[in-house]
């Protein structure tokens, strides 16, 4: 079918962060609306600094004996206000600073909606390696109870050792369970993203280098250039310059435009097509309506106001965001070190000793599922720090790089 041929199919090649973050760029229905928006407002600003409309009348003049269809008298008039005061350039400005906040809105969504991608990402990388850690722990403790059911059949093990062996297996289906539920949701939510069906299979994600060996500049420098490129400040910094904008063309609304008016009369029962024309001026008086202008201005300033303070507090929490996240990879990189060089070597040599005394009979079921579990609680638990390591490093990169 044509919706079979136009569905997307899934990419032999690892897919890496990098391309999963350009396809929601290009494809998310969210991101395209923002888009959408912007553009329209941007059309607000041709429209704002265009002139005011001509406005042209007719006037037919007749006395009480005339029927509707005749006329004694007829009037043509044209008024056109001319743009003296600068209202105007006044209101272009205004619509040019509110389409600023459109597409500093666009980036701010896109912002969000890469953040969620980069979760989702790791996320699904993170579920994917510790069920195949899980699966693997399953795999040998089955090898372990085949042994133990043929040496159940010469009387060498009893059927409490079969029983917790068994139930250990269980524990660990239940958790391949929860996981692959994870993997699904991650996988959806990533396809979501890039507005794919969200059942759609996700192909293989490229297996990350070190988080370990990613470089971490300062506190510092890295306050300092979220401060300057994340976009959800540049959106308050626009609307507190579209506020100053709205307070300028208030100022400026108490300069009326005048207009100009010409009218050129005919009359039925002359000969000429002009009897006469009449030329004049008129002017609007906002001086008389004080209240309603003094309050547009206090209302740009009380916006003005508030915006200031929304820009102010989220510069503060940003750079309190950015030290979380500095400290946090600060501790994560640490932690991840002790369970690299320390808790694995250990936990690999104690259960592979176990696993031969187990065989020689040595050793009973009970250790040697004790050893595995915490083996593999060590190596998921490395899998968990890891991803998260990348997550932290890539919103990094994402709250400091350049629009």
């Amino acid at each position: 079918s044509a919706q079979t041929d136009a569905a997307p199919t899934p990419n032999p090649a690892p897919l890496t962060l990098a391309q999963i973050q350009a396809e929601v760029r290009a494809r998310n229905p969210q991101l395209r609306s923002a888009a959408a928006l912007a553009a329209a407002d941007r059309e607000r600003i041709t429209q704002a600094g265009s002139r005011e409309d001509a406005v042209a009348g007719l006037e037919l003049m007749r006395d009480s004996s005339r029927r509707i269809t005749t006329y004694d008298t007829a009037e043509l008039s044209v008024r056109q206000k001319l743009n003296l005061s600068g209202n105007r350039d006044a209101r272009r400005a205004v619509a040019t600073a509110e389409a600023g906040i459109s597409s500093a809105g666009v980036r701010t969504r896109e912002f969000l909606l890469l953040a969620e991608a980069r979760t989702a990402y790791f996320q699904l990388w993170s579920a994917r390696t510790q069920l195949a850690l899980v699966r693997e722990s399953d795999r040998l403790l089955g090898l372990t109870l085949d042994l133990l059911r043929s040496r159940a059949a010469t009387g060498q093990a009893d059927t409490n050792t079969l029983l917790a062996a068994g139930t250990e297996r269980t524990r660990l289906r239940e958790r391949q369970l929860a996981l692959e539920r994870e993997v699904a949701d991650a996988a959806a939510q990533l396809n979501t993203l890039r507005d794919f069906p969200a059942q759609q299979e996700v192909g293989g994600l490229e297996s990350p280098s070190d988080p370990t060996q990613l470089p971490l500049p300062p506190l510092e420098e890295l306050q300092q250039r979220a401060l300057a490129h994340r976009p959800e400040i540049a959106e308050a910094e626009a609307r507190i310059a579209a506020a100053r904008e709205v307070r300028r063309a208030a100022d400026r609304a108490w300069r009326p435009d005048p207009e100009i008016i010409l009218k050129a009369r005919h009359a039925n029962a002359g000969s000429r097509v002009i009897e006469g024309y009449d030329t004049g001026v008129a002017v609007s008086l906002p001086w008389l309506n004080d209240g309603k202008y003094r309050a547009t201005q206090r209302e740009a300033d009380r916006r003005q106001e508030a915006a200031t303070f929304d820009a102010a507090s989220l510069r503060t929490r940003t750079a309190a965001e950015i030290r979380a996240v500095w400290q946090e990879i600060t501790t994560t990189r640490q932690t991840l070190a002790l369970y690299r060089e320390q808790l694995l070597p250990a936990a690999r040599q104690g259960t592979e000793n176990l696993r031969t005394g187990l065989i020689t009979g040595k050793v009973s079921v009970a250790e040697f599922v004790a050893a595995r579990r915490q083996q593999l609680e060590v190596e998921l638990a490395i899998a968990a720090s890891t991803a998260d390591l990348h997550r932290l490093h890539a919103m990094l990169e994402l709250f400091t790089r350049e629009s």
